[in-house]
């Protein structure tokens, strides 16, 4: 995600009808939000692990020489 934000402006001011936390053995943990009106949004959310590598001077931590990410 590129974004730190998301909006959906299409479920603004609709009634809830019922909120739940799903854990899917295939996508993992999911928010469901079913509306009264049929519509439904649903959040999955996920966790991923990431490599931060920094080579520096010792003197110097804060100041990589290199510094490399994987995911």
């Amino acid at each position: 995600m590129s974004e730190s934000k998301m909006l959906f402006p299409e479920g603004v001011g609709k009634s809830v009808a019922e909120v739940s936390v799903l854990d899917d053995p295939e996508f993992g943990k999911e928010v469901l939000l079913r509306f009264s009106d049929g519509t439904q949004l649903s959040i999955a959310v996920g966790v991923r692990q990431t490599i931060d590598a920094r080579y520096c001077q010792e003197e110097l931590p804060d100041t990589p020489i290199s510094h490399k990410q994987a995911n």
